[in-house]
């Protein structure tokens, strides 16, 4: 499997690199990237050839498979151009600076039955695996509430990694909501299976850090049958310390599970017992993103996330800031 690299200056390029070279059978062929000599100093790690234009490494590397990243701004015309290629290809989150940059792009790509994989990685968080059996055995009951809290080391960390374009909402498309608290939101549509989704209130914060994209966001969410979500999102962490404050509780009648990013906890009340183990941490997740992503591909499967789940997320995101009061 032959895989070109797009806008390797993103935070996110060392993870995939090291997430799809642990699938089986694969070479990075070409990288990219528009800043001069970024393409070229990640080839020296990567292999590769570098390529400061995208259209330019498509065109003579001829990959069989794709990971693309970039400015939220510019993510909409990167994700047109390799819908337009025919190749498969994975595209880092949010793909745009609202859902109505998507929403053109899911159509392009359910017309063409297009396979496009969005690393939305807490889907492979052990807690959906424990739900999933539990509602095969009939245990679950009525899902009442979800909660789901990332809250990471503070904004300056973007300047750090060299893409402080992501302090700046017009490129960017929000703080800390667009960014981290997608995974929230789409953790939320997961749970009530689809549902429509009704934001019932939010908040957000830029006190302790005074940047103009939000450091802190909570919002409240309640889904079409009721089910009442309460998400959290912040860079307010004081800590550089990968993972942060993490967890993901669910909670329906006959259980109630938790997910501290490297332990879950199942808690059911028909047989009065709390279990506690080991579940994959954020790292783990990512990890596992490229091999499953190559093996989904492999086999006719649709990827763990597609456009359209991340259009869905981005749609709830723009309400929660439309109807978000602030705090200076």
């Amino acid at each position: 499997m032959r895989i070109a690299m797009i806008e390797v200056g993103h935070w996110h390029s060392a993870m995939h690199l090291r997430s799809f070279r642990l699938a089986d059978d694969v070479e990075i062929v070409a990288v990219s990237d528009h800043q001069p000599g970024v393409a070229a100093a990640f080839a020296r790690g990567s292999g590769g050839q570098p390529f400061e234009r995208y259209q330019d490494m498509i065109e003579r590397s001829k990959p069989d498979f794709v990971v693309a990243m970039g400015r939220h701004v510019d993510m909409p015309e990167i994700c047109r151009f390799m819908l337009e290629t025919g190749l498969p290809f994975a595209m880092e989150k949010p793909i745009g600076i609202s859902a109505r940059d998507l929403a053109p792009l899911v159509d392009i790509a359910e017309a063409r039955n297009a396979f496009v994989a969005v690393p939305l990685i807490n889907r492979y968080s052990g807690i959906w695996r424990q739900l999933d059996e539990l509602e095969s055995a009939g245990r679950v009951g009525a899902r009442s509430h979800y909660h789901f809290r990332v809250i990471n080391g503070p904004p300056d960390r973007y300047e750090l990694d060299g893409v402080g374009w992501m302090l700046d909402p017009a490129v960017s498309g929000g703080g800390c909501l667009r960014n981290v608290g997608i995974h929230t939101v789409d953790g939320f549509l997961r749970f009530t299976q689809g549902e429509a989704v009704e934001v019932l209130g939010a908040a957000v914060s830029h006190r302790a850090h005074g940047k103009a994209i939000e450091e802190v966001c909570a919002a409240l969410l309640r889904s079409e049958s009721g089910v009442i979500g309460t998400i959290e999102a912040g860079y307010s962490y004081a800590s550089m310390k990968p993972g942060g404050d993490f967890e993901i509780r669910l909670s329906a009648a006959n259980c109630y599970l938790i997910d501290r990013n490297d332990t879950l906890e199942v808690a059911t009340l028909d047989d009065d017992t709390v279990r506690t183990g080991a579940c994959p941490d954020q790292g783990a997740r990512y990890d596992q993103f490229g091999p499953d992503t190559l093996a989904r591909l492999r086999d006719g499967r649709s990827p763990i996330a597609t456009l359209r789940d991340c259009y869905r997320a981005m749609q709830i995101i723009d309400e929660i800031y439309g109807k978000a009061i602030p705090t200076r």
